[in-house]
Parts: C-alpha cells; structure tokens; sequence
C-alpha cells in the first residue's frame, strides 16, 4: 500500500496533520467537542479547543447505530467504524492557502438513527477538488443519544433535547473559527442535508445566535417540517425508560446503560410505517420543540425575517416514499378503509378528499400506490413547497426542485424514491459507487447539470432557475 505524504497546518493553537495527494488536502478525524461520555452522554455538547499537533490521517468514529446490510443497489462506500465518541469532522480542501474559497458543510441522512461523515460513497476530496471549494462533513450523534427528550423524565439539566443538532452547530463553530486557515472563506458557507440531515439544518431557522455561521442551505428531502412536541417526545421517553427498566430521575443509571441496549430500545419506542412517523404527533426520534436548544418552529423563524438574507434550494424526488415499500418496511394496502386511515393522518377530517383528488389524477392504480404518492407528497414535496413560500413571502430567496430520474434497475421498480438525487448533486455517479447508474450515459449529464447548480449556488446564492414565488411556484424539474 502506497503511504501518501503528510502535510501539517496551523490554525488557532493547534498544527493539523493531514495527508495530500494530486487531488488535494484531506484531514480527518478531528475533534470539534469533547467526548460524549459518562455524564456528557446525553449532554449537550462542549466544545473543544485543539493544543498542538493533531492526528488527523485516518477518519474517527461515526455516531453509534444499528448496522443494517444495504440492498445490492444501494450507494457504497469504504465503510466506517462506529462509537460513542464520535464528535469528529472531515475537511477536504483543494490547498490551504488562503484561497478564499466557498465552504460546503454537509449533513448526513439516516432517519436520525444512522448514518456517518465518512466512508459512503462520498468521493470527497474528489468533489472538493473539482469544485473548488472546502468541503466538511461533520459526524453528530443521532438515535436516542442524539435526541431522546429527557428535560420531563430527568430534569432540567437535561432541558437541551436536540443534541445531534447542537453537535452540528458546534461543528459549525469550529469551521468559523478555522476553516481560513484550510483554504476557506469563513464569511461565505453553505449548509448541505440529505433526509435527516436536512431536516437537522432546516431546524436552524428556529435558533438564535447561529444565523451568521451560515448564509445559505441546500436541503434535500428535508424541509422545515418534521418538529416533534414536547409532550409526545415525552411520552417516547417515558417508553423509553420503561423498556430499558430506569426510573424517572435516575440520571446515573441512564448514563451507565450498555450501548447495545440503548440501541435495541431506541428501535422498539418509534415507528417503523413512514406515515406514522412523519404525522403530527407522530412516534419518532427528531428535532423536538424544547425551548431551550430550539426557542421556535423553523417556519415561524423564517416568518419572521430572521433568515430572509440567506438563500434556500429546497428539494425533493417524485417518488420519495417508493423506498420504504421496496426495502419491506411498509406493508401493502389491502382496503379502501386501511388507506383513508394512512391519509388522515395528515389530511385530517378531509381525506377523502384528498383520495378523490388522487384517483382523479391517477386512475386505476392500488391501494399501495396511491399511499405511495400521498406519502411521498404529504411527508417532503408539500413540506419543501411551504418553506419555499414562508421563506419568500418573508423577503427571502428560495428556489425549489423536483428530481425525477429514474433508473431502469429491474424495469424501472425504484422510481425516482428518496435519496437518489443527492450523488447527483455531489456530481458523483460512479458506477463503482452508484450501482444504479451503471451504463446509464444520460445520468452522467444529469449529475454534471446538478453539481453545477450546486457549485454556482455556493458561489453567488442563486442557480439557472427561476426563483421560487408566492405568485410563480417555480419547481425546476431534473429528469
């Protein structure tokens, strides 16, 4: 195996040890707040100052998490090794030399129960050096680590709910504070999400104090939607508790829980039906309304104003929910009664309306297919539409899009389902590392169209497209 060279580079009170090669500068691993151990593990995070020389050749760990063996289909990377202590960044840059360039801040999906910063299928120094831009991806911690409500059942040092999403905001911190030194322009950063990760950035717009780490955002799959209630993210707490046999207040034995069970019971408090999950008062991990790390809905900050100089592209896919069908976690719909159940979760005392609206739309199609679609729409297009509109009805630039490509893996079953327009937006479908686009040349164009909106978005905060209106509604199309 061919050692790369090292390259060592200073900022603040630490000299960073990367390695560099033709492509560029990779440094990895690096601790942006202390360990989340022992009586910090369901702390918010502290941050953490570098001293000296820093290790930063080989990938930390990503969050703790159930592994699960992906579909054959399914993106691929090198892998990564998981853990608690997982408060850790990538950086990839072109050079450091005091470029100046744009800063892309990526956030990882996983339903907020997985997911990592490294080893998918991220060509990250690749993408860094083609674009000419820093490119960080920071690794938080997700599941019930990350963001079980504990303010109710332990107490108000606890009243912090959302620590995967403060983790990320630290994560933040440290690139403000470092980032020039790796080649980066501190004052022109764009935040990037796929699915949670989106959802966990768009959550920023009901913080304070964070709107000057950023100055645009690229969400995926994940509008300002999605925000849990105090009171039923106690309840999954209190669901919690008792299936781990813990006492309300008992802060010692909480922390003292083998990982393993935290994680088996972080599967059994939530659920697995997508509607389920992302209704009002749905059972799931996620951003939770505590009033303390989040002081007001997403939607009412940008309402408000407060973000209206930041520029958002809010995307989806056409077929977002076919995902959940074909991997086997949501069930055929066998009855007309079963279905009007799964909408009116959503469409409330209207869903039969909302049914007849869809079979005159699309006739003749099942049960199973007309959930689909609802979900798909209901759950991230009618969401993404509606942060568009609050954000420009605020004075705000937004620009919103629709991905439609659909690959012809086995007749063309997947659609355009959730997750598959974020390769393309890296400009990344290697066949090694995208097995769906294999041998697919109109894909190749596709993904070089949207990395170059990508690109010219965290440039000058605008792309190719019309921008998103409460009079026009412009939706791009990608297909």
């Amino acid at each position: 195996m061919t050692t790369l060279p090292t390259i060592d580079v200073q900022s603040r009170n630490a000299i960073y040890r990367g390695l560099r090669n033709a492509a560029g500068m990779s440094f990895r691993g690096i601790r942006y707040a202390e360990p989340p151990l022992g009586m910090l593990r369901f702390l918010p995070p502290r941050r953490y100052e570098n001293q000296g020389l820093v290790d930063a050749t080989r990938p930390g760990l990503a969050p703790a998490q159930i592994r699960r063996e992906p579909q054959a289909w399914s993106p691929r990377g090198e892998g990564f090794a998981t853990g608690e202590d997982c408060l850790n960044l990538n950086l990839y840059t072109p050079a450091a030399d005091g470029g100046k360039r744009p800063v892309i801040v990526h956030a990882f999906g996983g339903g907020f129960q997985s997911g990592s910063a490294h080893g998918t299928f991220h060509d990250d120094l690749g993408f860094a050096n083609q674009s000419d831009v820093v490119l960080v991806r920071p690794n938080m911690r997700v599941g019930a680590l990350g963001f079980l409500h504990l303010a109710d059942v332990m107490g108000k040092n606890y009243a912090a709910t959302n620590r995967g999403m403060l983790d990320f905001v630290a994560a933040l911190y440290w690139v403000r504070r470092n980032v020039a030194a790796f080649g980066g322009d501190p004052d022109n950063v764009t935040l990037v999400g796929m699915s949670s990760g989106a959802f966990t950035i768009s959550a920023l717009f009901g913080m304070d104090e964070v709107s000057d780490l950023y100055r645009r955002v690229w969400l995926m799959s994940g509008p300002a939607s999605r925000i849990i209630e105090p009171d039923v993210a106690s309840a999954i707490s209190e669901h919690f508790l008792m299936r781990v046999g813990i006492s309300q207040g008992d802060s010692v034995s909480l922390n003292s829980l083998p990982l393993d069970t935290v994680l088996t019971a972080q599967e059994e408090i939530v659920a697995q039906h997508l509607g389920e999950r992302n209704a009002p008062r749905g059972r799931t991990l996620g951003i939770v309304l505590d009033g303390e790390s989040l002081k007001r809905h997403p939607l009412k900050g940008l309402s408000e104003g407060r973000f209206s100089g930041h520029q958002i592209v809010a995307g989806w896919t056409r077929d977002e929910a076919r995902l959940w069908y074909v991997n086997g976690v949501m069930p055929p719909v066998v009855s007309r009664d079963q279905l009007i159940t799964s909408i009116s979760r959503f469409a409330g005392d209207d869903p039969w309306a909302r049914l007849a609206a869809l079979e005159a739309e699309l006739p003749g199609r099942s049960f199973t297919d007309y959930e689909e679609v609802f979900l798909s729409r209901a759950v991230y297009r009618e969401p993404a539409l509606r942060t568009a509109e609050t954000h420009a009805s605020a004075g705000g630039v937004a620009y919103t899009y629709e991905f439609s490509w659909t690959p012809i893996f086995e007749g063309g079953r997947l659609g355009a389902a959730h997750s598959f327009d974020e390769p393309f937006v890296f400009g990344n479908v290697d066949a090694e590392r995208i097995p769906l686009a294999r041998d697919d040349v109109h894909a190749r164009d596709l993904a070089r169209q949207m990395n170059r909106a990508l690109r010219d978005f965290c440039r000058r905060g605008a792309v190719d497209w019309r921008p998103f209106t409460a009079g026009d509604k412009f939706v791009q199309r990608f297909e």
